[in-house]
């Protein structure tokens, strides 16, 4: 059971300004109670008086709420092209946002390097000691073992298992570190403030360099056995590309990815083009064949747009294959909501009516697809709302401490001013 700090804390952060009487009448506990619990949350530093309620004559209440800058919290996003790091203050509001490239060719620990840096100099730009920070989120490519802290199925960053992210982070700052997949940081962020804001059965599909998704069901994230939950790139989608052995780059990653749609538009294009010289005469002697430039999937939407038959099929087969994937997905999961997120997948939502038309037919509860609200910024945003539920939670377990041991001996433990 809470201590009556920490249910005042909780109702003060939740409902404030409000007064001792508004708190009593909330919690049923007694008024003395409540007095000294707020009277010591003050001298605490984590709530403040914010004005009085009540008018003409007679004593007015006091007003309470809580102190949003007692600390601050850091998320950070190592993405394929661009690290991200937020500060914000401990109700959520950004105080400072920064970026750098990953750079992620150098490897492993020059990114980690660079990553740290980027955090060090986040802090003096924003004005905040590394003491303030009460936790730290990361949203980090692959997968990080709970219990080893070593780091799996890292798409794009050379000698990423040997950088162990989770320790190097909590010894810099001295706080505790929550690492998540990105793309479940980026469900977190979509349903904190985005696109999926107040659901509890939620899917984000990411659809981008690579393909994944990030689940929340009952309000709570999937993470699966090892942490692999929403590796859907994996799915297979054709019996005929069933494989031999297995490949780090799954069946369905391959088809509707950025580098899947490329591959695909350049395989098609090249049996085109053999059919069309069948039955054309030899080039002369020294006559050098085309060559077609440097292309991207972003590049071939727009050229299926345009009418190019070509492009047109590859985009009309990667709507199917992402058709199978949701009806799958929806048959298992029945989320309320799938949102869209990714270059690719904002790029797909635009055909979000063939979609929902495959789902009608295949599933009995077909939800609704949304398209990703925050951006580049759902995963750094991701993060740091998983660190301001860490931070929150180190609060009311020192707080907790302080009731049921400090103030039994007299010596109640003081949390750092800011």
């Amino acid at each position: 059971m809470a201590s009556t700090r920490v249910e005042v804390l909780r109702m003060i952060r939740e409902r404030g300004p409000i007064s001792r009487t508004e708190i009593q009448a909330e919690l049923g506990l007694s008024f003395p109670a409540i007095s000294l619990a707020v009277a010591d949350l003050v001298q605490e530093g984590l709530v403040i008086r914010s004005g009085s309620t009540g008018s003409g004559v007679g004593r007015k209440a006091e007003l309470f709420e809580f102190n949003p800058r007692k600390g601050y919290v850091m998320g950070i996003d190592l993405g394929a092209r661009k690290i991200r790091v937020a500060l914000a203050n401990l109700v959520g509001n950004i105080v400072h946002k920064a970026e750098v490239p990953t750079l992620a060719y150098e490897g492993g620990p020059r990114v980690m390097a660079r990553l740290l840096e980027l955090a060090k100099s986040s802090l003096l730009a924003g004005n905040i000691q590394k003491s303030e920070v009460l936790a730290v989120g990361v949203a980090a490519p692959g997968i990080s073992e709970q219990s080893t802290g070593k780091n799996l199925l890292f798409p794009f960053i050379p000698s990423w298992a040997e950088v162990p992210i989770h320790a190097i982070l909590q010894d810099e700052f001295g706080a505790p570190v929550v690492v998540e997949n990105d793309v479940d940081m980026a469900v977190i962020g979509e349903r904190t403030w985005g696109a999926g804001k107040g659901c509890n059965d939620l899917v984000f599909l990411n659809i981008a360099v690579g393909v994944a998704a990030g689940i929340i069901l009952d309000g709570r994230l999937v993470r699966g056995r090892n942490a692999a939950a929403g590796e859907v790139g994996f799915m297979v989608v054709d019996p005929s590309l069933a494989r031999e052995e297995f490949d780090d780059q799954g069946v369905l990653e391959s088809l509707i990815s950025g580098p899947g749609i490329v591959r695909q538009w350049m395989q098609l294009r090249s049996k085109a083009a053999t059919t069309e010289t069948a039955s054309m005469p030899l080039e002369p002697a020294g006559a050098s064949s085309f060559q077609p430039p440097e292309i991207d999937s972003e590049t071939i939407f727009a050229m299926a747009e345009k009418g190019d038959p070509v492009a047109g099929q590859v985009i009309a087969r990667t709507v199917s294959y992402l058709s199978l994937a949701l009806a799958n997905l929806v048959a298992v999961l029945n989320p309320e909501k799938v949102i869209l997120g990714g270059g690719v997948g904002l790029a797909l939502y635009t055909r979000k009516e063939a979609l929902m038309e495959f789902l009608r037919r295949h599933v009995p509860f077909p939800p609704e697809i949304v398209h990703a609200q925050l951006g580049s910024d759902a995963s750094v945003f991701g993060a740091v709302a998983v660190a301001l539920e860490r931070a929150t939670m180190s609060l009311e377990e020192r707080l907790a401490d302080g009731i049921d041991n400090g103030h039994e001996k007299g010596q109640a433990p003081r949390l750092r001013e800011a």
